[in-house]
């Protein structure tokens, strides 16, 4: 098996694993979403009905209105807490805390948003483009670890680098690191040993 054959099979496999991720995650978000609206109607009914007493067989028009626009805004509470947090580092917080009530009320948009990022996650490289993200992986084999404007060597083209590299990144075979200022890429220790033992049939090494 050559390298670029080992590298379009993991591409593939990670395409897969998105796409089917993409899939799980769409239809989880529509059953929450049918939850989430089912369980407004229920408190609001419960509301009215604890303070006016029983309503009839029949439930009034407004609530399942109100219901459908306490879901608009739950849609708009998420929306602006994925745009706020999207490039946000991860920080240590409680295990146990409020922050689990708002992470439960937001899985329903969270759920719908992962669906369309899982989409986005899947990379398609024609051959050429297959070729250029080998010789970048092969270089930051060979050398240990590259800075991130050392990849330029290689391919000078920016916007077609992050693609390539972004490829590499996904599929979990190499990682982006920052030390004192520096961005660097360094292939993933897991990935080592099978990469390794690649080059060395291919009489690389």
């Amino acid at each position: 098996m050559t390298g670029l054959d080992w590298l379009s099979g993991r591409i593939r496999a990670h395409n897969r694993a998105a796409a089917w991720l993409a899939i799980v995650s769409f239809i989880s978000g529509i059953a929450l979403w049918g939850l989430a609206y089912f369980f407004f109607v229920l408190i609001l009914l419960g509301l009215v009905t604890a303070a006016k007493g029983d309503q009839g067989p029949e439930i009034p028009l407004w609530i399942p209105r109100t219901a459908f626009g306490l879901a608009v805004i739950l849609l708009v509470w998420g929306m602006a807490d994925y745009l706020r947090s999207r490039y946000t580092r991860l920080t240590d917080r409680p295990i146990i805390g409020w922050h689990l009530f708002r992470d439960f009320l937001l899985l329903p948009v969270r759920l719908t948003f992962g669906s369309f990022a899982n989409l986005g996650a899947i990379r398609r490289l024609d051959a050429g483009e297959l070729e250029r993200a080998w010789e970048l992986l092969l270089m930051i084999q060979e050398t240990g670890k590259v800075s991130v404007s050392a990849l330029g060597l290689i391919e000078s083209d920016e916007k077609r680098r992050l693609r390539l590299v972004s490829a590499l990144q996904l599929c979990g075979i190499i990682d982006l690191h920052h030390v004192e200022e520096d961005w660097f890429y360094t292939v993933r220790s897991s990935e080592e040993g099978d990469l390794r033992k690649l080059l060395t049939d291919a009489g690389r090494e």
